[in-house]
């Protein structure tokens, strides 16, 4: 019998913790719909881009950081703080929320149709970022990428932090929650 009542105890335990996470979801889906965009990619159709769970990560990491910062989960809590701050840097500019680059007009004139041909004409790309363009090769599958590099590096800065975030998770990820 009381074999009996421990098991559906578990059965409730489980059932409460289920519960909880689906309110701390809906918390970050909709409460936090400025600060993470994770209803507005949902309601566009969004919800199958890979921003859509980068977006939600963001969320989860921010999360984490909170905690560790007010409750000091760890011996280590600098440090874990510190790896947490570099991921949410990265998935930034996975996402594009960074101004990476601009265009500025080659001329003073101004075009009334902005993204004419003409306008495209007149303007020249500047990447704000400065990129190491020499290790290209290394994250570029095939000559098109490399020329697509060259002419806009800001797009090898999104691909180096994607590959950076993904290290990071990979070598901290069960570090972060152990």
């Amino acid at each position: 019998m009381k074999a009996f009542f421990l098991n559906i105890w578990a059965f409730f335990k489980k059932v409460g913790h289920f519960i909880k996470n689906v309110f701390k979801l809906f918390k970050i889906v909709f409460y936090n719909k400025l600060k993470y965009k994770i209803v507005d990619e949902a309601l566009n159709g969004y919800w199958f881009d890979y921003g859509y769970l980068y977006n939600i990560e963001y969320a989860k990491l921010a999360e984490m950081k909170s905690n560790f910062e007010k409750y000091g989960m760890s011996t280590d809590n600098d440090n874990i703080i510190r790896q947490i701050e570099l991921a949410m840097k990265l998935l930034k500019i996975i996402n594009d929320e960074t101004d990476l680059f601009d265009y500025v007009d080659n001329e003073q004139s101004k075009y009334s149709s902005i993204g004419s041909k003409e306008w495209l004409e007149n303007k020249k790309y500047v990447c704000k970022v400065n990129v190491n363009l020499k290790n290209a090769k290394r994250f570029a599958a095939n000559d098109e990428y490399l020329e697509l590099f060259n002419k806009w590096p800001h797009e090898l800065y999104e691909t180096k932090a994607r590959y950076l975030y993904h290290k990071l998770r990979y070598y901290f990820e069960i570090y972060w929650w152990d």
